[in-house]
């Protein structure tokens, strides 16, 4: 360091050796003046900022499209020509609508909107003069030759599948052609065979006709391809025999009840189960599901009936019959029925706890003075005809009364010469499908010799 002596120049030591890195008679470094802060309160303009891009091209370069490079005059024009094309669409969709029927698409609505609430209303009963029983259609496959126990039709009124207590499945027309066979497998072979391997019990399909779902007394669910009859995927969660099967309509939300007091609910667009419902006491019977998000079941010799409202988590209970209730049917979304060991047919709405109305003996009584087991009922939804089945080797067909004098009045009687295990009509009510065997599809303690273990495809003429 140089040192200083006052009122003198400091002395030269340049004949010294410069240090190594420092160059001799080396000017010193100009100080660079500071950078100027900008002032963020300042207004900048427009043409300020586009000389601030356009300087710094680079930074946006990526981020530039055609529209951003366009001149204002080919701008007008490209969103002229988008005018144009949209005017044309336009047009094109003007002139479609012109060919629409909106009266047609309007009722159809309304008619959506009445069925969802549970308002909609189809008189029918009235209009059915007599059952055809000369061409009544038999459907018997030779791979069933047990008792017929379950039976569907497909919405578009199609197809039919049928389960038996042979363990297999079999879909058939509307018009009497097989159109495909699950044999049975032997018991204790569930892991090797594709279908069932003990009797099965229930049978339900999705209101588009994607998936078939079948269940066994051995607690198995197995869900298919409608159409094609594949395989897609096996369930084992309940813990006794599937009692009961429905899909939600408009949907793939599949419930399902055993005699285990169980009833569960699946998601088959996932393929997984959703949740566990209880409340019953004893085995359930039956199961019933329309559009909403709930079901009803019945709980065979608890003597009840429950409604699952799952959007709100709660349960309405019914009571009234006397002996075990086996089955439930919902006429529409505030109405429905249950049938009984004792013979009786009882009419309910949810608004009260008690029958509306109570058939007794809706099949005459056997030569014991017991009254004919009912074995299985049918609604056409939002209407007023009813079906039922019994021991007796009969189905009859009932006007539903839901007036003032709410109860059933008796239309006709077709005899089929069997047990009736299953009934269903098609959409129009053009055809009642019934399912019979030799015997009840829970037992055998009542056999009919003379009947036919086959799928009836009974026609209903019009007046």
């Amino acid at each position: 360091m140089p040192f200083f002596i006052r009122g003198k120049r400091p002395l030269d030591r340049s004949d010294k050796k410069p240090k190594r890195g420092i160059k001799r008679n080396a000017q010193p470094p100009t100080k660079r003046p500071p950078k100027e802060r900008p002032n963020m309160d300042e207004e900048i303009t427009s043409d300020e900022e586009d000389e601030y891009i356009r300087g710094k091209p680079e930074k946006f370069e990526e981020y530039e499209t055609d529209e951003d490079l366009e001149t204002p005059q080919e701008k007008k024009v490209r969103l002229a020509r988008q005018y144009i094309k949209e005017l044309e669409e336009q047009k094109a969709s003007a002139q479609e609508a012109r060919d629409v029927d909106y009266d047609a698409i309007g009722h159809r609505l309304r008619e959506d909107v009445l069925e969802a609430s549970g308002k909609l209303y189809k008189p029918v009963a009235e209009t059915i003069a007599e059952a055809d029983t000369e061409n009544i259609l038999t459907l018997k496959s030779k791979q069933q030759k047990l008792p017929v126990t379950c039976m569907v039709v497909t919405s578009d009124d199609q197809h039919i599948f049928c389960g038996s207590k042979d363990c297999s499945l079999v879909k058939y027309t509307i018009d009497g052609k097989r159109v495909a066979t699950i044999p049975g497998g032997r018991k204790g072979t569930e892991k090797v065979h594709v279908g069932h391997t003990t009797h099965v019990y229930s049978l339900a399909v999705s209101s588009d006709g994607m998936y078939l779902a079948s269940g066994d007394q051995g607690g198995y669910i197995h869900i298919w391809n409608a159409k094609t009859m594949e395989h897609l995927k096996s369930f084992k969660k309940h813990r006794a025999a599937i009692s009961g099967l429905v899909f939600r309509r408009g949907s793939h939300t599949l419930y399902s009840c055993s005699h285990d007091r169980m009833v569960i609910v699946w998601n088959i667009d996932a393929m997984a189960f959703v949740e566990h419902l209880g409340g019953h006491q004893d085995a359930i019977t039956g199961i019933d599901a329309l559009y909403r998000e709930s079901c009803i079941t019945s709980g065979g010799r608890d003597q009840s009936v429950i409604v699952y409202v799952i959007v709100e988590d709660k349960q309405l209970r019914f009571a009234g019959h006397q002996d075990s209730i086996d089955g439930v049917k919902l006429l529409n979304e505030k109405t429905f029925f249950t049938y009984s060991q004792d013979g009786t047919i009882s009419m309910w709405i949810t608004s009260k706890k008690r029958p509306q109305s109570v058939h007794k003996a809706a099949h005459g009584y056997q030569s014991n003075g017991q009254p004919h087991w009912i074995t299985a009922i049918a609604t056409l939804v939002n209407s007023d005809l009813l079906a039922s089945g019994s021991m007796d080797g009969f189905i009859r067909l009932w006007k539903i009364n839901t007036g003032k004098q709410r109860g059933l009045e008796p239309i006709l009687s077709i005899p089929v010469g069997g047990v009736v295990n299953s009934l269903a009509f098609t959409s129009n009510a053009s055809h009642l499908v019934a399912g019979v065997g030799r015997e009840h599809k829970l037992g055998r303690w009542y056999c009919i010799k003379s009947g036919k273990n086959s799928v009836l495809v009974i026609p209903l003429k019009k007046k």
